[in-house]
């Protein structure tokens, strides 16, 4: 199997050495940049963190800003790039004609380059769009698990050895069904607000607790996908479900999960999001929170996470960051899916030479 000349990582990922040193035997010359040090990042973090609007992951905070010159500079007789978060500019392109082959180490590849100027240059491009579907889907059955149990008041009442149960038992409280607020996941109307790979895995999980799961998608599935499960429009599945879950791609309408869609979701519903900040009015989503009408598991946010607001809602609502997908064998299988991706292009050229 022919190697390739020269292999540039443009910026910071996350491969184990048993992975880089697949990708060394693939190419003659590595070449890797690892983005801002620890100093610059910190101090990024301080400027950006009053910043209302940012970028989709604020794990590219650890990125350099590249110009043009600068990535044409750094790709110098190499034929193949391997990045997550640098865009490839058109310029690029047409300037290294040497260049064979780009890989992105992550799901996200239509605003980061031009792939019909790639195709038309001859340039593969490889990324990995599943490399987070059961973990993403099993946190989201986690969230559901931990608000509808209150995990997080139940852990922090039995620090205090302070106990509900034993409050209503020995009749210091008044027994009553509110004064239970635990909820089982069996029965509940579960609404998935897009049914791709992920939201179908969500779906498949939920069935086995006993849900009645729903989804609403842009494109109307034909049922095959997962068995039992019933196409509704937004708004019905927004005021008819007990625990509402978002999984649409980032490249969905900014903000479809609008302040009106919210005030349709029944009181002590669930609203879960494990997708994309930037879809839901963050700012509603708030102000429904501070009500204590509904109760949410969130995972990802327009920018970092607003800590002084989290601050203030956690407890009933559970707040994590871009947790989602990271898990131990997420990471394995994205290092492993990418090296193979290089090493089936590899082998693709040999068989057409």
């Amino acid at each position: 199997m022919k190697k390739l000349n020269k292999l540039v990582v443009l910026d910071r990922i996350i491969l184990l050495e048993n992975q880089w040193q697949q990708l060394r035997e693939m190419t003659a010359e590595l070449v890797e940049y690892a983005g801002l040090n620890q100093h610059e990042i910190l101090k990024r973090l301080e400027k950006e963190a009053d910043v209302d609007e940012g970028p989709m992951c604020w794990t590219q905070l650890a990125q350099e800003e590249l110009t043009t010159f600068e990535i044409n500079r750094r790709l110098r007789g190499a034929d193949g790039i391997i990045t997550c978060w640098t865009n490839i500019p058109d310029q690029v392109i047409r300037e290294n004609p040497q260049l064979r082959y780009i890989g992105f180490w992550t799901n996200l590849v239509n605003h980061r380059v031009n792939l019909g100027l790639a195709k038309e240059y001859g340039i593969t491009v490889d990324y990995i769009p599943d490399y987070g579907t059961d973990s993403v889907a099993e946190m989201t059955l986690a969230g559901m698990l931990a608000v509808s149990r209150e995990l997080l008041i139940t852990a922090q009442d039995t620090k205090r050895g302070s106990w509900a149960y034993e409050l209503l038992k020995t009749g210091k409280r008044v027994p009553s069904i509110d004064q239970i607020p635990q909820r089982m996941l069996k029965g509940k109307k579960l609404g998935l607000v897009g049914f791709g790979l992920i939201g179908q895995r969500v779906a498949e999980l939920a069935s086995v607790f006993g849900m009645e799961v729903s989804y609403w998608s842009r494109q109307k599935r034909d049922g095959r996908q997962v068995k039992d499960v019933k196409f509704k429009p937004l708004e019905q599945l927004f005021s008819e479900s007990d625990i509402v879950s978002v999984h649409l791609s980032p490249y969905a309408t900014p903000r479809i999960i609008s302040r009106d869609l919210l005030a349709l979701l029944k009181d002590k519903a669930i609203f879960i999001n494990t997708s994309a900040g930037r879809l839901v009015d963050q700012g509603a989503l708030w102000t429904e929170l501070e009500s204590k009408r509904i109760s949410a598991y969130i995972d990802v946010y327009e920018t970092l996470p607003p800590r002084k607001i989290i601050g203030r809602l956690l407890g009933k609502n559970i707040f994590t960051y871009r947790s989602g997908w990271f898990t131990q064998e997420a990471v394995t299988y994205k290092g492993d899916s990418l090296v193979e991706k290089l090493r089936s292009f590899l082998k693709a050229e040999d068989l057409m030479r």
